[in-house]
């Protein structure tokens, strides 16, 4: 089986989901789902749609893909718990302090893209946990997803068609320093599809916008790979959007799994939504394929171009027919230059011209980018199950109707058949009042309809009686394709089952200060002259042996560290995981614990038995997610405000913020080298009105790159208010500030540095 998984965000969509083909859906509830901009669905109405799905054979997976906060434990519960008895098929989860509430229910658990799983060993994780689903990160690697089938019992979901994240998933929090609207909590802005100019480039131009990716050519190998299901993007997408993919998706999976290659039409794809002609995505294209620079919407296809503008007529040369409620979109040099609705209409030769009230320049290139004839199919379109009819009448023996779907039938006695006094029933009388079906899921012709009566003694049935028998036992045939589905359904028994890690170093990091610094001698420096112990956090990076047989024979600065963390890289794939673990099989000796920001680093550090400590890339937003792990330390979300913060949490108190991961290269983007003749020298910046993005690399076998806020994060003009342990990201300072700043976070006082901010300490996101 492999799925065709549809993005559901309004009942529209879901019944244009369903006509199309879609294996399951993914939708939301009002609250804790990371699309709260769509209709999604309510507590109110949810067993409703859930009964619909199952009719028609459709698995629903509800998602629960945003970080709670510990004062909405209570609510959260009470909507897991409904959904739960409203039997859906799976819970697709993002906050694994959650895990709790989950498992009270016997619904299958989806480990959420926002998770950011895309190796084996955050995989393992998540398996370890209770989940039976991982749903990889969108810049996973066809060879990680190699080994997560073949060493985990879990079933795969990848990305395959739709909008991209320019940020490594769930790491986004630019929407958030921005306006409070935290893309973790369903409410992102997408600051990304705005114009910034560079360091490289003073031209602004969408830097940060991702092409839409369409992987529909890439079925066969992805399914190959292990690739149980085929995510489609689009929960805020219009109906006619979710029908037409879905419809495509379905030919190309049903041609894979038979064999055979169908034909996709991939100007319906594009019309319903293209954004910048497609990508091939991280595993078959590169970093300039990625990006489009040029326009940050939707593009539909290209049919033609301006051969005539002026006087208020524009003329469009275009081999594919107009239609009236079409809306074009106007390009010059890749560009948008305008657009219209086409609300008349004159064709001759395969020229159609159009009364408007705009010039546009002759050669311009015209897109089609919203179809009429295609929106009008999905707007109003209610699948519907073929049934037949058996009806038996014979005299003076009970009336009898079955309804047949597939291989489930069900059956209807009704009252005594009179015989007819004049002329008898028939099979065209009867079939009036039997397919009769209304607004009913079903759908039967009189070619379906077996009339049983003895025609040497013709009856009589009143159309009352077959209109109640055939009420009856659509009813019945409706409820008991439900109850058949439903007994299918795969449900977990978590049992006695551990939720938490046992972790054999419990107890939390007594010291209150974490200190990141840069593995040079200067820092190393800096801490001889500091009056107590902190604990010292160095970056992986090729020279760590280095650096740390420098600690361990400087009795000053080892007098001064009172444990070293490793702080591990956001993202490891491939062969860089491979890297990553052989360097740490080298140092593992000299260190005392591990920084998490990816659930990768949770499995080396319970691999090692090192302490761990979780960073600002888990995003936690509550107590229990430090027990569900076993973390022996954790550093708040930089998205909970003072009276939010987690039990025994550390607060980001110093240093520059990264607010975005980006593992395509935003160097080939600006330049268009490559990586043969790659221009990276140094940081460097992209720009907006509101200032400067700094932009750092590091790299192992793959580079990734950090997009820093404008302003770092500095707390100490509020130190009294806080009584808390802090994280101080000095990397980058020189020794007096280091020095400097972490005196005054000893001392609980100091003055915060110009063009600083508390980030969300003192007010929270929505």
């Amino acid at each position: 089986m492999l799925e065709v998984l549809a993005p559901i965000g309004s009942v529209q969509a879901l019944k244009s989901a369903i006509y199309a083909g879609a294996d399951a859906v993914y939708l939301g509830l009002d609250l804790f789902n990371a699309r709260i901009k769509a209709d999604n669905f309510t507590k109110d109405n949810i067993r409703q749609y859930v009964e619909y799905c199952h009719l028609f054979g459709v698995k629903v997976y509800v998602t629960f893909n945003t970080s709670i906060k510990n004062l909405e434990m209570k609510i959260f519960e009470e909507y897991v718990d409904i959904a739960a008895k409203a039997g859906v098929d799976a819970f697709i989860v993002t906050d694994l302090g959650t895990l709790d509430i989950f498992k009270k229910h016997d619904v299958p658990l989806h480990g959420s893209t926002q998770i950011g799983v895309h190796n084996l060993a955050g995989a393992k994780v998540l398996e370890d946990l209770g989940f039976s689903r991982v749903v990889l990160a969108r810049e996973s690697l066809i060879e990680d997803i190699v080994k997560i089938k073949q060493n985990t019992s879990l079933e795969i979901e990848y990305f395959v068609h739709g909008a991209l994240c320019v940020c490594f998933s769930g790491g986004c929090l630019m929407s958030s320093m921005m306006s409070g609207d935290s893309g973790n909590r369903g409410r992102c802005n997408q600051p990304c599809r705005l114009k910034y100019s560079s360091t490289y480039d003073e031209e602004e131009k969408y830097l940060l916008s991702p092409k839409d990716q369409c992987l529909i050519d890439k079925i066969d190998e992805l399914y190959r790979a292990g690739v149980d299901s085929l995510k489609i993007e689009g929960r805020l997408k219009q109906p006619h959007y979710v029908g037409n993919v879905v419809a495509e998706y379905r030919k190309a999976v049903d041609g894979v799994l038979i064999g055979k290659k169908n034909i996709i039409d991939y100007s319906a794809l594009k019309r319903a939504y293209n954004r910048g002609n497609f990508t091939l995505g991280y595993n078959y294209e590169g970093s300039k394929s990625i990006i489009y620079d040029k326009i940050n919407g939707n593009i539909g296809e290209e049919i033609g171009e301006i051969v005539y503008s002026g006087k208020g007529i524009v003329k469009i040369k275009s081999k594919y027919a107009l239609n009236i409620g079409d809306g074009l979109k106007i390009l010059k040099d890749g560009k948008e230059i305008g657009g219209f609705g086409v609300n008349n209409l004159q064709e001759s030769n395969g020229v159609y011209a159009i009364n408007v009230n705009k010039t546009f320049q002759v050669g311009s290139k015209v897109c089609l980018t919203s179809e009429k004839t295609q929106i009008d199919k999905f707007n109003d379109i209610s699948p519907k199950l073929s049934i037949k009819f058996v009806l038996t009448a014979i005299c003076e023996e009970k009336l009898t109707l079955k309804a047949i779907c597939g291989d489930i039938e069900e059956v209807v006695v009704g009252d005594i058949v009179e015989g007819a006094k004049s002329q008898g029933a028939t099979k065209i009388s009867v079939a009036k009042q039997l397919l009769r079906l209304g607004d009913s899921d079903f759908i039967s012709s009189i070619d379906d309809l077996e009339f049983v009566y003895d025609e040497k003694k013709p009856c009589f049935i009143p159309k009352s009686q077959l209109n109640n028998i055939r009420r009856e036992v659509v009813e019945k045939l409706r409820l008991r394709l439900i109850d058949e589905f439903e007994k299918g359904r795969v449900k977990i028994d978590f049992g006695e089952q551990v939720t938490n890690f046992d972790n054999a170093k419990k107890a939390f990091i007594e010291n209150d200060l974490f200190v990141e610094i840069d593995a040079n001698e200067e820092s190393l420096n800096a801490i001889k002259k500091l009056s107590r112990k902190v604990n010292v956090c160095l970056n992986f990076s090729h020279n760590l042996t280095k650096i740390l047989e420098i600690i361990l024979k400087d009795y000053l600065i080892k007098n001064n560290i009172e444990e070293i963390f490793l702080k591990m890289p956001r993202v490891a794939r491939g062969e860089d995981f491979d890297i990553i673990e052989k360097s740490l099989e080298k140092t593992i000796d000299s260190i005392d614990g591990i920084i998490a920001d990816n659930l990768y680093v949770v499995y080396l550090a319970r691999k090692y038995n090192k302490k761990v400590v979780g960073g600002i890339g888990l995003n936690i937003f509550n107590n229990s997610y430090t027990k569900v792990l076993g973390l022996n330390g954790a550093v708040n979300s930089v998205e909970l405000n003072k009276n939010e913060l987690i039990e025994n949490g550390i607060v980001y108190g110093y240093g520059k913020l990264p607010i975005m991961t980006l593992l395509h290269c935003p160097v080939q983007v600006n330049t268009k080298c490559d990586c043969g003749t790659c221009k990276y020298k140094d940081d460097f910046s992209y720009f907006d009105k509101r200032g400067e993005y700094k932009i750092s690399r590091s790299k192992i076998r793959y580079c990734q790159f950090e997009l820093y806020n404008q302003q770092i994060i500095d707390v100490r003009n509020k130190l009294s208010t806080l009584s808390t342990g802090f994280y101080l990201n000095l990397r980058g300072c020189r020794e007096d500030k280091i020095v400097g700043v972490i005196n005054d976070f000893m001392k609980k006082s100091g003055v915060s540095d110009d063009n600083s901010t508390c980030g969300h300490l003192f007010r929270g996101v929505k």
